[in-house]
């Protein structure tokens, strides 16, 4: 009967540790997407929302925005603009869906029109658009400044 050689334990920690960094020439995306490119100027249940709608927008005031901007971004909502108003802080505003709601990368995603009114002063229109995957938060993109044609 032959006996094999099992090789020492030296040799195993080697090959494990090489095993264990081997990983780290791969990108993790789900490790890097918990790093935003820049840190978020609130806290809510959308990652920054409020500085690419208006960088005058405090928590509170997004606070009861986003479910404005939820009821809006539904897929039923023809075109309603949807109002949002916080008095504590004078901001008020809305949002109105453009076009339908559309599939882009397995999300749902749908375009919107934005007017923000802080201290009685209209800021400019905003145009974006907002996906999620599911039951997850709108994460917003896209956002320019709303022209009007005619």
């Amino acid at each position: 009967m032959m006996r094999r050689k099992i090789p020492n334990a030296r040799h195993i920690g080697i090959l494990l540790c090489l095993f264990a960094l081997g990983g780290c020439a791969n990108s993790m995306p789900f490790f890097s997407e918990m790093i935003p490119d820049e840190a978020p100027s609130t806290t809510g249940s959308l990652f920054s929302p409020s500085a690419t709608l208006s960088n005058e927008l405090t928590a509170a005031d997004w606070d009861k925005a986003n479910a404005a901007l939820d009821t809006a971004l539904k897929p039923d909502n023809i075109s309603l603009p949807v109002q949002w108003e916080n008095r504590a802080t004078a901001a008020r505003g809305n949002f109105r869906p453009l076009g339908v709601a559309f599939v882009k990368e397995g999300d749902l995603c749908r375009e919107f029109a934005s007017q923000i009114t802080i201290e009685n002063v209209a800021r400019p229109s905003m145009q974006a658009m907002a996906c999620r995957n599911g039951a997850s938060d709108w994460r917003i993109s896209d956002v320019k400044r709303l022209t009007r044609q005619g």
